[in-house]
């Protein structure tokens, strides 16, 4: 599921400039947001056990966090657009088992955070992140590999999602409870794939 974001204000793009990919400024620290909070993002876009058999390398869904306006293996894309009024960011490693109330309101707090810290993105990834050699990707980083490990991640990193607001702490601890069940639910119980590969052979 991939969510596609601009800003407006005073009816003009903020979005649109003459930086990276004809962005603004505004633009790239909103992106440097997201890549900066992805991991605690996942929690709320990748909400389930099952969320991370899709987020692994070498899979469709990204799980670098880089960005590039020339191909899709990164977490953020540019889309390609002439118009000013069309420029967004597009997120590509939420899911479809995302509540969209607390996925979307959770990147765009991200994205606010970036403008309003002035997260630098880096330098955009103009490559196929697929194809490049294992030393180079070790240098990358990656979204969380698991739903505990982006629970703890959001633990730690909550503040951004706290202003104004938006979200609160009772909130998300209680959010972060109910989510650990599922966690300890899927990790106690046995799975077909250990009968099969341990005891049916």
């Amino acid at each position: 599921m991939h969510v596609n974001m601009s800003i407006w204000k005073d009816g003009k793009p903020l979005f649109a400039g003459d930086k990276y990919a004809d962005l603004s400024q505004e633009a790239l620290w909103f992106i440097g947001g997201i890549l900066s909070h992805a991991k605690s993002l996942n929690a709320f876009t990748n909400p389930a056990t099952n969320s991370y058999k899709r987020l692994i390398p070498g899979f469709e869904a990204p799980v670098l966090r880089a960005y590039s306006a020339r191909n899709r293996s990164g977490c953020v894309r540019i889309p390609w657009t002439e118009s000013p009024k069309a420029k967004r960011v597009e997120a590509r490693f939420p899911d479809p088992a995302a509540n969209p109330y607390l996925c979307f309101a959770a990147l765009l707090m991200a994205g606010l955070d970036g403008i309003k810290n002035k997260i630098d993105p880096g330098e955009a990834m103009d490559k196929n992140l697929y194809d490049l050699p294992a030393e180079e990707l070790a240098d990358i980083p990656t979204v969380c590999g698991s739903l505990r490990e982006a629970l703890e991640e959001l633990q730690g990193d909550m503040d951004y999602l706290l202003a104004g607001d938006v979200f609160t702490k009772d909130q998300i601890d209680g959010y972060i409870e109910l989510k650990m069940e599922e966690v300890h639910k899927y990790e106690h119980t046995p799975h077909p794939v250990e009968f099969g590969m341990y005891y049916s052979c």
